[in-house]
Order: C-alpha cells, then sequence, then structure tokens
C-alpha cells in the first residue's frame, strides 16, 4: 500500500505545508481529483492542531484501490468534538465540514495522542466539477444553520 507522510511542527505556518504535501502527493500518485477536498480536509484538521492540540502532527496519506485514507496525529489526548457555536464565531466549523465531505471520518485515541482520519473516495471532484444533480446544496447549508444572510453577504453557487 502506497504511503507518504510528513511530520511538521504545531505551528499556524504548518498548515499551507500540510496543503502543499497533500496535494503534491495526491497528484504524484495520478489522483488530482481528490486534492482539492483533501488540501482543504487537511487545512481543517492541521489548524486544529495547532489551534488546540498545541503539539507537533504528523500528516500521512494512504492509498487504496478506491479510497485515499488522510491521517493527522497529534500529542494531545484531548479528543475534538463537533461544536454548535452561533452563526458569528469565527471558529467551530471544522469539523462539520469534515463530516461532510469526507466519505467517513474518525479519531483514534493513542496513550500518546490521537489521530483523526478521513476517507476521499476516488470520485471526488472539486467544485465546479461536480455534476449539478450530484450536489446536494440543502444538506450541505443545514449543516451550517438556517441564519439568512446580511444585506453585505454574497452567496455564489458554481455553475
Amino acid at each position: 500500500m502506497p504511503h507518504a507522510e510528513v511530520s511538521l511542527p504545531g505551528a499556524p505556518s504548518s498548515v499551507p505545508t500540510a496543503r502543499r504535501f497533500v496535494e503534491s502527493i495526491l497528484t504524484s500518485w495520478g489522483r488530482p481529483e481528490t486534492g482539492w477536498t483533501a488540501a482543504l480536509l487537511v487545512s481543517e484538521l492541521s489548524a486544529n492542531c495547532t489551534l488546540h492540540a498545541r503539539t507537533d502532527f504528523t500528516v500521512r496519506l494512504e492509498l487504496h484501490e478506491e479510497q485515499v485514507r488522510l491521517q493527522v496525529t497529534d500529542g494531545s489526548l484531548r479528543a475534538p468534538a463537533v461544536r454548535d457555536y452561533g452563526t458569528t464565531a469565527t471558529t467551530g466549523r471544522g469539523l462539520r465540514l469534515v463530516a461532510q465531505l469526507a466519505h467517513d471520518w474518525g479519531v483514534d485515541l493513542h496513550e500518546d495522542g490521537k489521530t483523526v482520519w478521513a476517507l476521499l473516495r476516488r470520485q471526488q471532484t472539486a467544485p465546479g466539477e461536480t455534476d449539478e444533480e450530484d450536489l446536494d446544496v440543502d444538506a450541505l447549508l443545514a449543516v451550517f444553520g438556517d441564519d439568512e444572510p446580511g444585506d453585505d453577504t454574497v452567496i455564489r453557487r458554481a455553475a
């Protein structure tokens, strides 16, 4: 089973490094269609490491026949939890996004930390490349609540 991993310091500057690592590995494996989603997920998970775990972390990718397993391991024993913050909160939506975009995801606790993992199916595509009939916009919007946008908010839907 092909795999690749990188260990990074628990600093905000590691988030774009993790994202570039994931995109470049998936491209080299011939899975660029999974790259956008995987980069978004690793951004969320590695940002959680820098904000909450505050430890070094490791990003690992495993290539399986029909899916990619993305893992982020840190040194914190505190399990992540899906939060329900108000609409004006600037954090707290990352795991909801992971749950929405990944085929499956979870957390494995270890005696020296945890691993948050996500499975991405081969057919994952970037915005604008998904057939409109495959996109469940109502389900995605339901994850973030029913609040109406303010007058200064512009909502665009990819054609």
